[in-house]
């Protein structure tokens, strides 16, 4: 019995030394800052931050990535997906102010500091806190004994936090969307953004577009006044809660693309979230200009003014807006060259390609399983997720493209894909393409500047 009590105080007073071991925040962090910086490829130094930026690069890192075993089982104890979420009734909805904090918002309906702090608690892993923008809504419900928290996710998936019984449990749900489809045909005078613009075509629709055709059209030189350009996309919109949406942009997608001149006239068919030509060829060059999908495009190559560091200077490369956790695919087959931390680019992804290509993805929240330096991957080959490390102002996908050592704008390369569906894959997408030839029809019969939006499964004429 003595030597029983023994072995327990041993326990005891071992896992006292560990708590008291263990680092603060302060020397995490000064740890973290003193970590030596990742060797560069292609000879590029990263930026050096000092003083106020090297503060921000430091809030601005996150968390490491790959999730210990102790916090996968907390993620799994405490967060359910059900498949379809009920409304919320009986809710007040709250929008975070410019300067607010959840704190403070929370405050007026009776939530103590502690009890937000246990909120974000449960809520580790699923929704930050401290990185709500202002605008967002949030849901609110208080009783004496219950209480439930909701925020919006990604689109159309909502998080609910509910306390009862003395503790909060986390619930992540989707909620029902419909489909609205538009068609637009516009006569292109003096620009075929500035024209889609006017025609009430969304900007992302129109960057979309521009990505996709610029691997056959030069938009400096091959556009002329009277040119016409097609586009049919599709808007995901949720149909209950939607004053919890709000403050989000709503998904669109580019389902059909033509272009037309005296010389060319292209029309392009969305198929397994790729671009195809009406022969089954694969409409992208040997590297994706777009490693993503459904993203938008927020920032060109060349001189621009820096959003954090606040002077003109070289972007290397393009910048994709998307939700966070989007997956990030190689744009073309190759070699991992490095996939770690890299400065100013947080967690960032190198692929060597053939003809001295390589390319660079930037920012990312995490890597994919088991991603390592000497892996082999395929084009189209998810690598990483969107996130926003590293000296970023929002989420994004910062992508650099590389020839010899020298940075290549990735819009304008134009060395087409080989790659063509073939047997089965063929014959169903001329299926597909061939269920579509009413509405294409119907469209390319639209007058410039007409347009029609409707339910998905109703056709509508042009307006």
């Amino acid at each position: 019995m003595k030597v029983f009590q023994l072995q327990i105080s041993a326990l005891a007073c071992a896992l006292l030394l560990t708590a008291c071991s263990e680092p603060s925040s302060e020397t995490t962090e000064a740890a973290a800052a003193a970590e030596p910086a990742a060797q560069t490829p292609l000879q590029l130094q990263p930026m050096e931050l000092k003083g106020e930026h090297q503060q921000r690069r430091q809030q601005t890192v996150v968390e490491p990535v790959r999730q210990t075993a102790k916090q996968t089982q907390q993620a799994q104890l405490d967060v359910t997906l059900m498949d379809q979420a009920a409304p919320l009734k009986g809710v007040d909805y709250a929008v975070l102010k410019r300067g607010q904090t959840v704190t403070g918002l929370l405050s007026k309906y009776g939530f103590k500091a502690r009890d937000v702090y246990a909120l974000a608690e449960a809520l580790d892993g699923v929704i930050n806190l401290d990185k709500l923008q202002s605008g967002t809504a949030i849901a609110v419900k208080k009783q004496a004994h219950f209480a439930q928290v909701s925020f919006a996710d990604e689109y159309a998936e909502r998080v609910d936090a509910i306390y009862e019984k003395g503790r909060w449990s986390v619930h992540k749900v989707k909620v029902p969307t419909r489909i609205e489809v538009s068609e637009h045909a516009v006569q292109i005078n003096h620009s075929l953004y500035g024209n889609a613009a006017e025609a009430d075509v969304p900007g992302d629709v129109i960057n979309s577009a521009l990505l996709a055709l610029s691997h056959f059209i030069d938009f400096q030189r091959q556009v002329y006044q009277g040119n016409r350009f097609e586009v049919v996309f599709e808007r995901t919109l949720v149909t209950q809660d939607e004053a919890l949406f709000e403050h989000q942009q709503t998904p669109l997608q580019v389902t059909y693309l033509r272009f037309q001149n005296d010389e060319d006239d292209f029309r392009l068919y969305r198929y397994e979230d790729s671009f195809y030509l009406e022969d089954g060829r694969l409409a992208e060059s040997f590297l994706l200009k777009t490693p993503l999908n459904g993203a938008r495009l927020s920032s060109h190559y060349g001189q621009r003014k820096h959003p954090v560091l606040g002077y003109t200077r070289m972007h290397k490369g393009i910048d994709f807006g998307a939700p966070e956790g989007t997956p990030i695919m190689a744009a073309g087959s190759g070699t991992i060259k490095q996939a770690e931390w890299y400065g100013s680019y947080g967690n960032a992804v190198i692929i060597t390609h053939a003809d001295g290509y390589e390319t660079l993805y930037a920012h990312l929240k995490g890597y994919a399983e088991d991603l390592t330096a000497g892996d082999k991957v395929k084009q189209g080959q998810v690598i990483g997720y969107l996130g926003n490390t590293g000296l970023s102002q929002a989420r994004h996908l910062h992508y650099e493209v590389y020839r010899h050592g020298k940075t290549v704008n990735p819009l304008n390369l134009k060395k087409l894909s080989t790659e063509r569906l073939a047997g089965p894959a063929l014959a169903q997408f001329v299926e597909h393409v061939t269920s579509l030839e009413d509405r294409t029809l119907r469209l390319a019969n639209f007058a410039h500047g007409a347009s029609a939006t409707y339910a998905a499964g109703i056709d509508a004429e042009a307006r």
